[in-house]
């Protein structure tokens, strides 16, 4: 759906989009454990062998793709997620990317609705990492 419109009217149930590629390195995985996970400390042979990620790391990957994503689609709010589950660990060296599924929409007035999307986020080699789904209002076509 590149170049179309992505109004709430617009989105068709059941679509999906992929986008993404976020790299998950060594030094950003220290760093993160460092700063936002001090109580999963890492060793010196750890971030030798490559710890894998924090899972907050990996929230953080999607939500920033998320948000490249989707900064000119016409979102009037995030209403928050939910069923949250981690499938596997990401390590230094994998490649990011997210499946987005479109899964419903409702109609909450004239000028908006919410749509309710699953969103999968896949390693380099198509394997499910996280998964989670969103609620979003987004602004109807004008």
């Amino acid at each position: 759906m590149r170049g179309q419109s992505w109004y709430f009217d617009d989105i068709p149930i059941g679509y999906i989009h992929v986008f993404g590629a976020a790299p998950v390195t060594a030094e950003d995985i220290a760093l993160f454990h460092t700063r936002f996970s001090p109580y999963l400390p890492l060793s010196a042979e750890r971030k030798e062998t490559g710890a894998p990620a924090a899972q907050a790391h990996v929230y953080a990957l999607w939500s920033r793709m998320l948000w490249e994503e989707t900064k000119e689609w016409p979102v009037l709010a995030r209403l928050g997620q939910d069923a949250l589950r981690w499938y596997k660990a990401a390590a230094a060296g994998d490649v990011l990317s997210v499946r987005l599924e479109f899964a419903s929409k409702q109609v909450v007035g004239a000028d908006r609705g919410i749509l309710i999307s699953n969103h999968e986020v896949l390693n380099q080699n198509g394997e499910l990492v996280m998964a989670l789904m969103t609620r979003t209002v987004m602004a109807r076509t004008p």
